[in-house]
């Protein structure tokens, strides 16, 4: 058996959950404020279907995914929470009632991004008599996917008149909430505000509005509506080092392995392809079976540390496919099979995704998408 695993803690998810919920009830006590939980791209790497039925018997009220092959994947184990689909719908021209069909079949939310979009469920839910439900999706400024916000009111009021839609939400997105400046995300919170403004002059109000993703739900208060839609703050790492507000949260995986061969080498020898680890005296080495094949990226080498038993040791030399070296210096005390920790927290000290995302130059959500399918995931229910 591969001693490589990343270990999922549902107890810290759970507390992850609570102060999501504390933080945002601490800001408006009396306004009831649904979760949506975001699972998309295999929970962060944390695995969707374990992660969101434990959501759901935390109370999420909404399960969010970037497409429909997840939501249809993720509807099959969970029938009855909303399933948000954030992605577009691909307009198919091999029967297409067909497809839609499929997705009123599993009872899932769709958004809505575009009027041709709009008509297309119309036309297609109309012999199913059956209303679909939608969320419109504005861009205000993140310039992906949505309605423009400068037309936005008019396309609205045309999708509003559609027979065949329940337009049960409204939102957008934002392209940096994580920063510390503020002005673009206000920005846009404006335009989407105003736009609410004008439709509810025009006699049109959405039963769900959310905006605020993770950035957001920490540091933009104002943003909250009566959704709000926590990504990575659920997996237990506030976005960007910039946020003014830190919420209190555990890591919930803890990507692991074992020590499994050890050796010493002499000064002067060199550790793993490039050799870009010369030994500036006789050191013991071990061998860990992780490597980029697992997602433990080639960019960490020379540069991070692991720990074994309550203790940081350096890795050396370059980070293979399926293998990192430990320097354990010229004494050791570790044996065949101790645990290593590659990433998360233990014993109170933190190898975060943060800070190996800091040293490769990139975030904490690539660091644990990046965890691999061949990495055996244990869901620890304490």
């Amino acid at each position: 058996m591969n001693p490589t695993r990343a270990e999922i803690d549902f107890a810290k998810l759970a507390f992850n959950v609570g102060q999501i919920k504390k933080h945002i009830h601490s800001e408006y006590p009396k306004r009831k404020i649904k979760i949506c939980g975001v699972v998309k791209a295999n929970a962060y790497g944390h695995g969707i279907e374990e992660i969101s039925k434990k959501l759901v018997e935390l109370g999420v009220d909404f399960l969010g995914v970037a497409n429909y092959d997840e939501a249809i994947r993720l509807r099959r184990l969970i029938p009855d929470t909303p399933i948000l689909v954030f992605g577009t719908l691909i307009h198919s021209k091999l029967e297409p009632a067909k497809y839609v069909s499929i997705l009123h079949q599993h009872n899932l939310t769709a958004t809505v991004a575009s009027v041709g979009t709009a008509k297309f469920l119309d036309k297609y839910s109309r012999k199913f008599r059956r209303k679909f439900k939608v969320h419109i999706k504005v861009d205000t400024g993140m310039r992906r996917i949505g309605l423009d916000y400068k037309g936005a009111f008019r396309s609205i009021m045309q999708i509003a008149a559609l027979k065949n839609l329940e337009l049960e939400g409204i939102f957008m997105h934002f392209a940096e909430s994580e920063n510390r400046n503020r002005s673009f995300s206000r920005l846009q919170l404006k335009r989407f505000k105003m736009l609410l403004a004008d439709l509810k002059k025009a006699g049109l109000e959405f039963p769900i509005v959310h905006a605020a993703n993770s950035g957001a739900v920490a540091d933009m208060k104002e943003s909250y509506f009566n959704m709000v839609r926590p990504g990575l703050l659920l997996y237990g790492y506030n976005p960007g080092s910039n946020s003014k507000s830190r919420i209190e949260l555990k890591p919930v995986m803890n990507l692991k392995s074992k020590v499994t061969f050890i050796k010493r080498i002499d000064k002067g020898e060199s550790v793993s392809y490039g050799r870009m680890y010369t030994a500036k005296k006789p050191v013991f080495v071990g061998s860990v079976p992780i490597g980029y094949g697992d997602g433990y990226w080639r960019l960490l080498t020379n540069r991070s540390k692991v720990l074994i038993n309550e203790k940081f040791y350096p890795q050396i030399g370059a980070v293979t496919m399926d293998w990192i070296m430990i320097e354990l210096g010229s004494r050791y005390s570790i044996k065949i099979g101790d645990d290593v920790l590659l990433m998360g927290q233990d014993s109170g000290l933190t190898i975060g995704a943060d800070m190996l995302a800091e040293i490769c130059g990139t975030i904490p959500y690539e660091m644990l998408c990046a965890v691999a399918d061949r990495v055996e995931r244990v869901y620890l229910d304490n």
